[in-house]
């Protein structure tokens, strides 16, 4: 049976995204009622964290990719409702929300800034606004692991992909402060969140990999035949680290940022 989309990302960073949406939650702060939109929702992992968390909230997914969004999400809390739309061009009226967050999104677009504009358009003034990434450079071990192996053993080739996948806006705590202060957000905090990845064996280790970014998949599946068997190898002797392959642990971090809609 032919993975979906949802599919491939809740093998690849969905079970993580779980696991960092509890501990962002306690950063964000939220109110424990009223409307709250989470903005690029993918599938629904700080969406539905959010509705258990806060059973007496409206709450709304939103995310530009359709795939996402399956029945089963849709009907899977009575407090949420999923629509499909743009972070930059939020389809709601102002004021609609009392807080808005978003959960590894934000340097993944072109025009961040737009996406954090958005959000505070469609908040109340007092409102919550909140955002987190994945420190791809420093914090995100089980990517840099065969990111680092790729530039050594594919040369130059390798050493581009790992330029590539690094070479993202917003890299550190500073960097989302300013994007949050310059939105002219007050109280603007910052955190960093550690999250556990747990493989059950270097097979489980590639399957997330080569489902956490399209950079990656596109290189390793345009690879000579005998270059990319090089490569999985050189991987997993990393991943082993001279022991029986099975259980590994890898701790990854999270940057997150918060602001205060003004009145």
């Amino acid at each position: 049976m032919n993975a979906t989309i949802a599919d491939t990302y809740e093998i690849a960073m969905g079970r993580w995204s779980r696991r960092l949406s509890r501990s962002f939650l306690d950063f964000v702060a939220a109110q424990s009622c009223g409307a709250l939109i989470d903005v690029g929702c993918g599938t629904g992992s700080l969406t539905l964290a959010a509705a258990t968390r806060y059973p007496n909230a409206d709450i709304v997914g939103i995310d530009l990719m359709p795939d996402y969004l399956t029945d089963a999400l849709r009907s899977s809390a009575p407090n949420v409702r999923f629509e499909t739309g743009d972070a930059t061009a939020l389809p709601f009226t102002d004021d609609s929300f009392d807080s808005a967050f978003s959960q590894l999104l934000l340097n993944d677009l072109e025009g961040p800034a737009g996406a954090v504009s958005e959000m505070v358009r469609v908040t109340r003034g007092n409102g919550r606004i909140a955002a987190s990434v994945w420190d791809r450079v420093g914090g995100l071990p089980f990517i840099r692991l065969f990111l680092d192996v790729a530039a050594i053993v594919a040369g130059q080739e390798g050493e581009d992909l790992r330029a590539k996948v690094f070479d993202i806006p917003y890299q550190n705590e500073d960097d989302l402060f300013d994007l949050l202060s310059e939105a002219g957000l007050e109280e603007v905090d910052t955190s960093t969140i550690a999250v556990r990845m747990d493989f059950i064996d270097f097979d489980d280790y590639w399957q997330s990999l080569m489902g956490a970014h399209s950079l990656i998949r596109h290189f390793f599946g345009n690879l000579p035949a005998d270059l990319a068997h090089e490569v999985q190898q050189a991987t997993m002797r990393a991943y082993l680290g001279g022991k029986p392959n099975g259980r590994r642990s890898l701790v990854a971090s999270a940057l997150a940022v918060r602001g205060v809609v003004p009145v």
